[in-house]
Formats: C-alpha cells, structure tokens, sequence
C-alpha cells in the first residue's frame, strides 16, 4: 500500500510539473494576448528549465522593455548577450537599457560592440543604435567620433530632429544629452546641428548658408567657425583655413581646429607651420592620442624621427586600436633604422585597417 501510495503521488507531481514546451507556449500566447505581467512569469519559469533560451530572453527583456523596468531588461539583455555575442539586437537592447537607467559606462560599451558587429540588426534597430552610440560619445567626449557615427547616420535614413540635436551637440563639443541643453543654448545647438546635417547630406548649398546666418548671429562662438572651416574647406581650401583660424583665435586651446591645422599644412608641405600648430596641440591636450600623431608626423617631415617616434610611442599607448598611429610609427622607426620595430608596426597598422574595414 505504502509503495502504490508513493508512485501514485510521484505520477501527480509529474503531471503537475509544467515542461519547458507547456511554458514556452503559454507564455507566448500570454504575450500574444497583451497578458505582458503573465507572460513575464512564465517566460521566467521556462527560462528556469531552459537558461540559454534565445528567443525566450529575448522576449522577456522586450517586455521589461515596454514596461519601463529597464533594471530587468538590461539584466535580461545581458544574459542573452553573454548566450550570442555575435548577436546586435541584443547588445543593442542591453545599450538601450542601461542608457535609460543613466548607465552611460556600460551602455557606450554595449553600442560600441553594435559597431564592432557592423550594426547587423534591422533598420529600426540599428538606427536607435547609431543614434544612441552617437549621444553616448558626445556625453563622454568624443565628438568627433560622434560626427562620424552620425554622418553614417544621416547618409542611411536622412535627417530627423533628433540627428539634427544629436549633431548640434557634439558640433559644439559639449558633454550634453538632450534633456540636459540649457534652455539658453537650445536654438544655438539646432542651428548647428542643422546646418551640420546639411552638410552631411552634401547639401552644400544649403550647409553655407545656414553657417554664415549662424556666424552674422554668432560671431563669438569658436566651434561655429571651426564647423565651417572644415566644410569650406572642402569647397575652398584657403577660406576654410581662415575660418579655422579664427577658432584658434577665439579659443587657443581649440584641439581639434589644432590638429586640423596641422593636418592639413603637412599636406601642403608645410613642415614648420604644421610643427607649430602641433606643438600647441600637445601642450594643451597631452592625454588626446591625436596631438602626439601629428606632432609625430610633423616631426617625422622635418627629419626629427627620433622625436617623432616617442610622440607616436604615445600615441599608440593612449590609442592602441588607432591605425594611423602604427602606420605613422612604422615610418617613424624605418627613418631610424629599426627594421623588426618598424615591420611589427607595420603589421599591426595592418591587421587594424582589416578588422576595421569587416
């Protein structure tokens, strides 16, 4: 009796344990049905039998997604990321979380690992991707990078007023989100942000307009001619130059309109002048891997390899995923000499240029 009495209650317990095929079922007709608190617990309960359950993550962190409690869906996010790392959406979804819950640190790792993947998501997805990564690198000082992400941006899905804030954002080199930008400095940072996307969409004509409305309203605002400077100089180089100029003169600390200078002097093999701006480059950002690149490179033209080479040794340090870098390190070490140095450089500059280009 006591034998039948313990197979007889084994055998209920065994009916009355949900498998992982009844749970998943359920909990997607739940989620069909709009039943989202439903469906939340009984994803959980099949991804109880069944951790690595892609589709199952997947859905539980949208629902946390759509129910605002993004402390469960970046965990989620995060634990389906960590199952298939190859796989953007869901470090995209992981990114949008933690942007949500002011998480900026691991939010900018996630979207930069979108990046890593090529955006290989859907349209939707990969254009809040872009747009977030983009308002992550201003928030934490990349502007440049910024502008880049969204000239990609603008150039795949057009410009929308949240690209156009995004770009007047990072154009003016502040450390902002948009709910952050003072009311003061609002109509400023969409007239940049604006003539910027113009610009970005090659529209020209339209970008110079825009800028020299901005520069009669705006005369004092070092970015506005720096911002200028860099699409005239595309169009007219001499002007472009006279308008970075006047950056410098307003803000002599203007890295960026430094650099740029330097740049673009060593393309017109001028050595010294280069050297100048370079230098100036250096003593007022020594921790931006871009000064000590072109001051090496400014050195590396007025055959100072040496030197040159310890300002590119920096550089790589502070910038070790950054091509040019190498590549100019390499020229560097083959001035002086050293051949495995240089050869290993060279190497390195090349293996970046293939991952960067996949």
């Amino acid at each position: 009796m006591l034998v039948q009495f313990y197979q007889t209650h084994a055998a209920t317990a065994q009916k009355s344990t949900p498998t992982f095929t009844t749970l998943s079922s359920q909990a997607q007709a739940a989620r069909d049905a709009h039943q989202l608190e439903k469906a939340v617990e009984l994803y959980k309960q099949a991804l109880k039998l069944k951790p690595n359950w892609e589709d199952g993550l997947w859905s539980l962190g949208s629902i946390a997604y759509d129910l605002d409690d993004y402390s469960g869906c970046a965990g989620t996010f995060q634990k389906l990321s960590k199952v298939k790392p190859d796989g953007a959406p869901g470090w995209t979804m992981w990114g949008l979380c933690e942007y949500k819950l002011h998480n900026y640190a691991p939010a900018l790792d996630s979207l930069t690992h979108v990046e890593q993947l090529s955006f290989n998501e859907n349209a939707e997805l990969a254009h809040a991707a872009r747009l977030h990564y983009a308002l992550l690198l201003s928030k934490t000082g990349s502007f440049e990078k910024a502008i880049t992400v969204l000239t990609d941006l603008t150039r795949l899905d057009k410009k929308t007023p949240e690209i156009i804030a995004a770009a007047g954002i990072a154009g003016l080199r502040r450390p902002w989100l948009p709910p952050e930008v003072p009311e003061t400095e609002r109509e400023l940072v969409y007239r940049v942000g604006d003539a910027m996307t113009s610009a970005m969409e090659l529209d020209y004509t339209a970008a110079n307009q825009k800028f020299e409305e901005l520069l009669q309203a705006y005369p004092s605002e070092p970015n506005v001619h720096f911002r200028y400077g860099a699409l005239l100089h595309i169009q007219d180089a001499d002007r472009g130059i006279e308008e970075i100029q006047k950056a410098v003169e307003l803000a002599p600390d203007h890295v960026p309109a430094l650099v740029s200078l330097s740049v673009i002097l060593l393309k017109r093999e001028d050595a010294k002048g280069a050297l100048e701006y370079a230098e100036r480059a250096v003593k007022a950002a020594p921790n931006d891997f871009s000064t000590h690149v072109v001051l090496g490179r400014a050195l590396i033209a007025i055959e100072e390899p040496a030197r040159a080479a310890a300002e590119l040794e920096k550089a790589v340090k502070l910038a070790p995923g950054f091509p040019e870098a190498h590549f100019s390190l390499a020229t560097a070490y083959n001035r002086l000499g050293r051949k495995e140095d240089a050869a290993r450089e060279q190497a390195e500059f090349k293996r970046l240029e293939h991952l960067g280009g996949k």
